[in-house]
């Protein structure tokens, strides 16, 4: 069995939610990343002290923004990602389907792979629009 892609069903699951989307830290990233936080802090607390300010601040600040910038940069990642979502084994519908997706300005690809299997195609951007155009014609559509 060919496990290069996944399509997701109108199975209803509830999904599991991590702070990054796209990456999945083992321990040694978990370690770089408290190591990165740690210098971060420290950069902080240097910095603010040498301005007079309270040093505690700056060693809050300091993991806050690393953190905050990974995320971004895992969501903006995450965007721009494909996922594929299949609700019949007919490919005329699926494609009626994309074609009424695409004439509202949704991205939209029709895939089948494996054949007999056509799968809607579309960027993790446009979730929420599929979702709601999906409903619209009386598709069910998946968690997102």
């Amino acid at each position: 069995m060919d496990r290069s892609h996944a399509v997701l069903s109108a199975r209803h699951r509830l999904p599991r939610r991590h702070f990054l989307r796209t990456a999945r830290l083992n321990a040694v990233g978990f370690s770089a990343l408290g190591g990165v936080c740690l210098v971060a802090a420290t950069t902080g607390a240097l910095a603010l002290r040498w301005t007079g300010r309270p040093p505690v601040i700056g060693a809050a600040l300091g993991p806050a923004v690393v953190l905050t910038g990974l995320v971004a940069l895992d969501r903006r990642k995450w965007a721009g990602t494909t996922t594929g979502f299949s609700f019949t084994d007919d490919a005329a519908a699926t494609r009626a389907v994309a074609d009424q997706l695409a004439a509202r300005g949704l991205p939209v690809d029709v895939e089948e792979h494996p054949p007999g299997s056509p799968a809607l195609r579309y960027a993790h951007r446009h979730a929420r629009q599929m979702q709601a155009a999906l409903e619209d014609l009386g598709i069910p559509a998946p968690f997102t």
